[in-house]
């Protein structure tokens, strides 16, 4: 491996770096896979971690806290989880940085899809935008990530694929990371390991019916991840209802997702 060294936002020289790559790709006959990996939006959610222009973008917006901000800290949260008075005082501040950040990532999402179309991959191009997880922000008295509610857990996943997957629409499935790499093998129509956990859902991508998973399984061991400092949970996630149990304590907590979007009401 070669250590590079990006001048300017890292995101923009990331992003440029791959436009690169695709036109190496386009000039060759060779199947390839590329896997852009851009670290924003992320804390810290400091004012010179974003580039000004992004960020006067949302000069005049005023944010407001979630609709399920908790003054107090989650009980079961780890030190991570926590905010101090002062943190809690610049969430508005903060989200303004994590929205900069998203209208920067928009627009490098742009570049990119127009370089696959002005090199003439567009027709023969499987492209997925996802994310690892999402950022709580005070919501249930909690920050950043590692916890089985959906302003954490719920996260993006876009799929195109001209001529194969249906434009404009939108699935309802309970797709968990792990399902990622055998459903691109399945659209492939290449072999899928054995020894694989996730499922393989491209019927799903493709507009058809099949078997899907019940519930996406989900859980958090720790800061130390070794199951072993006291915080550790495990959560299933299914169409309608999330379920969470965790360790220290037992404690449990039941959602019906529908009926309380916000996960307000506890029905354990």
């Amino acid at each position: 491996p070669e250590r590079i060294t990006i001048p300017g936002y890292e995101p923009d020289g990331q992003t440029e770096l791959a436009i690169a790559k695709l036109a190496e790709a386009a000039a060759s006959e060779q199947p390839f896979a590329l896997f852009l990996s851009l670290g924003t939006p992320h804390d810290p959610w400091d004012a010179d971690n974003v580039p000004a222009a992004y960020l006067a973008l949302f000069a005049e917006k005023e944010f407001a806290l979630p609709a399920n901000y908790k003054a107090v800290d989650d009980p079961h949260g780890d030190k991570w989880a926590s905010l101090s008075a002062a943190e809690r005082a610049q969430l508005p501040a903060w989200m303004r940085v994590y929205y900069a950040m998203t209208a920067n990532l928009d627009w490098n999402l742009g570049r990119l899809l127009e370089a696959v179309d002005r090199l003439g991959l567009r027709d023969n191009t499987i492209f997925v935008f996802t994310s690892d997880h999402g950022e709580m922000f005070g919501a249930q008295g909690r920050r950043a990530k590692n916890i089985f509610y959906d302003e954490s857990v719920r996260v993006p996943f876009l799929l195109r694929w001209p001529g194969h997957a249906p434009a404009g629409t939108n699935r309802d499935v309970c797709l968990n990371s792990p399902d990622i790499m055998p459903t691109l093998l399945g659209l492939l129509n290449l072999p899928i390991p054995a020894g694989v956990e996730g499922m393989d859902v491209s019927h799903c991508a493709l507009g058809q019916a099949g078997p899907e998973p019940a519930a996406a399984l989900l859980q958090g061991m720790g800061a130390t991840a070794i199951w072993e400092d006291g915080h550790e949970w495990r959560a299933l996630r299914d169409k309608q209802y999330t379920y969470a149990v965790y360790r220290a304590d037992g404690r449990e907590y039941l959602f019906d997702n529908r009926a309380d979007p916000l996960q307000m009401h506890n029905l354990v």
